[in-house]
């Protein structure tokens, strides 16, 4: 029986791609989760694949080069949504580094969520996933929400004419059907100064 699910396990993992995901949820079906876990356990060890969190693996690809190409905390992120069904926005620090305002790469990756709430550890790095409410998902363009997130990070008592012409790059770039239809979603302070720039 172990080696059964140890073969099926394996077998699904080697017919993967590079880059592919796996939750040890995702075997459940081979074996028990004592089972699943020590197969898991040894195909680390023999290098097919890497664990990136706690039940968390990948079929990692490799550079010749570079080695081992690690996925990003955004990947994973991802990829953790896709698994629970969830829908999930960038929020704080991390929608300023991914719209380029700042090089800082957060060590706590917030996401807003409308799954569950929780904190998953990676390396010396986390994701915190905040429950929230749907409406925090009407801005549905992902340009637009980032820049929204910014604003909201930033605050209005800290807003710099530096800021201001850092962001107004991303506000350019967003098509204006998308800014008469969503921006009333966001608080009416950052849409009178999305609005300045984007008619500036």
């Amino acid at each position: 029986m172990m080696e059964t699910s140890r073969n099926k396990i394996e077998k699904k993992v080697v017919k993967s791609f590079r880059g592919e995901f796996f939750f040890a949820n995702d075997f459940k079906k081979y074996g028990t989760p004592e089972n699943i876990r020590l197969t898991l356990f040894r195909m680390e060890n023999d290098g097919l694949i890497e664990r990136l969190a706690h039940g968390i693996y990948i079929k990692p690809k490799k550079d010749p080069v570079l080695g081992i190409i690690y996925p990003s905390i955004e990947e994973i992120a991802k990829e953790i949504a896709k698994r629970d069904k969830a829908r999930i926005a960038p929020t704080g620090i991390l929608a300023s580094y991914l719209l380029g305002l700042t090089t800082q790469i957060p060590l706590k990756a917030v996401y807003l969520t409308d799954g569950s709430q929780r904190e998953v550890k990676i390396g010396n790095r986390s994701i915190k996933f905040k429950r929230t409410v749907p409406k925090s998902f009407a801005i549905k363009d992902e340009l637009l929400h980032l820049i929204v997130q910014a604003f909201k990070e930033k605050e209005q008592k800290n807003m710099t004419e530096e800021f201001l012409d850092t962001i107004k790059t991303s506000v350019k770039k967003v098509d204006k059907q998308i800014i008469d239809s969503q921006l009333k979603y966001a608080p009416v302070w950052i849409q009178k100064e999305i609005n300045k720039l984007y008619q500036s």
